[in-house]
């Protein structure tokens, strides 16, 4: 169990509970509660306390704006109050569309790199991917139409891939009204799906999971996961002739027009490699963006050291149709917690290769401030 990200007092009480139990399913789940607890601590704090008040106050449960649950939403988060029962281990729950779009929804609006993407709908198992382009001619109403639009189309299967989760629903939360309980179960699954969904994106391998915009669409290896792209090594400086392949590369071929360029890299390179190339000191004092064209850097650890991606908005779609609900079976029953697995069901590819670069980012150059030496005669 990983139990990085806590305070090493909490790390210390959880080995020691590890180490000292014979029953180590027991352990692992009593672990797993008092390590979901502490992280979400505040949240059930904040939620206990509004639940506690709205139940006395109409005037503030109308100011939290909280939700109007669906009949099948209502139908679920009934379950959790004796969840043991509601979702067995030999039983499979689903969870209503309606719940996955907001979480989906809630996931991007959170994570910097996921709002590049776009998402389809939950109840959506096929998905069309397709851009278009060709010219429009004016002409008399009764002129031949000689204008021409093409387009490739690809179906998106979005059952194809599982993404896991794993969800810890305290007691003192399933005691709440429900939608309180609404709240905290869509906060908690957004965070637990948040960083798979960001490593599909990028670098998914197309069989186990998306096709990452790190991976080539069309070209697969013998093992049957997508080849990685060749990161380019000419990228040194973000001036327009540094940049001009990168900008007609994605323009595909002059069928798009690029006005913003966005920018993918790891903590560590935008520290060594990205901000020295980007900003540069001004005349006047401080530093400022020296980029010709905006350039919005997305900044996540699930993007590899060394490599950056340079893509655009829009160009990648990503599902989900369903997400199964599913008691962890390996623990005994408890009082104050229950583990839950929720799989989620998803797949993912952008539009063509052309829409993303992978470059190599160690070769970026730091901004020097050019200096113009003026002679004058006597």
């Amino acid at each position: 169990m990983k139990i990085d990200g806590i305070d090493k007092e909490l790390q210390q009480r959880v080995r020691e509970l590890l180490d000292s139990t014979e029953d180590k399913a027991e352990a692992i789940y009593q672990a797993a509660d008092m390590i979901a607890t502490a992280k979400y601590q505040k949240l059930i704090d904040e939620l206990t306390e509004q639940n506690a008040r709205a139940a006395a106050d109409e005037d503030y449960r109308k100011s939290l704006g909280l939700r109007v649950l669906s009949k099948e939403e209502t139908e679920f988060y009934e379950k959790f109050k004796d969840i043991k029962q509601a979702i067995a281990a030999q039983q499979i729950d689903i969870l209503p569309t309606s719940i996955v779009d907001r979480t989906l929804d809630d996931v991007k609006k959170n994570s910097d790199v996921l709002s590049l993407v776009q998402f389809a709908p939950a109840d959506v198992k096929k998905w069309i991917v397709a851009e278009h382009s060709g010219q429009a001619v004016w002409g008399d109403l009764t002129a031949a139409i000689t204008g021409e639009l093409s387009a490739t189309f690809t179906a998106l299967n979005i059952e194809q891939h599982k993404l896991t989760v794993y969800l810890v629903i305290p007691k003192a939360i399933r005691d709440l009204a429900l939608p309180f309980v609404d709240r905290y179960f869509t906060a908690i699954l957004a965070e637990a799906m948040q960083d798979g969904l960001v490593k599909g994106y990028l670098q998914g391998d197309g069989k186990t999971g998306p096709i990452g915009i790190m991976k080539q669409i069309e070209t697969f290896k013998g093992d049957g996961t997508a080849d990685d792209k060749t990161p380019i090594t000419t990228i040194t400086k973000f001036s327009p002739k540094g940049l001009a392949e990168v900008r007609k590369t994605l323009t595909n071929e002059g069928m798009r027009t690029v006005s913003e360029l966005h920018l993918i890299c790891n903590p560590l390179d935008e520290a060594e490699y990205v901000d020295p190339a980007l900003y540069g000191e001004a005349l006047t004092g401080g530093y400022r963006n020296t980029s010709f064209m905006p350039i919005v850097k997305h900044v996540d650890k699930n993007c590899p050291q060394g490599k950056g991606i340079f893509t655009i908005s829009g160009v990648y779609v990503m599902g989900a149709t369903s997400v199964q609900m599913k008691e962890y079976d390996q623990t005994k029953a408890m009082d104050d917690a229950d583990l839950i697995i929720g799989k989620c069901y998803a797949n993912g590819r952008a539009v063509d290769d052309n829409c993303a670069i992978v470059f190599d980012v160690t070769k970026l150059e730091e901004y020097v401030l050019p200096v113009t030496q003026v002679t004058s005669g006597e």
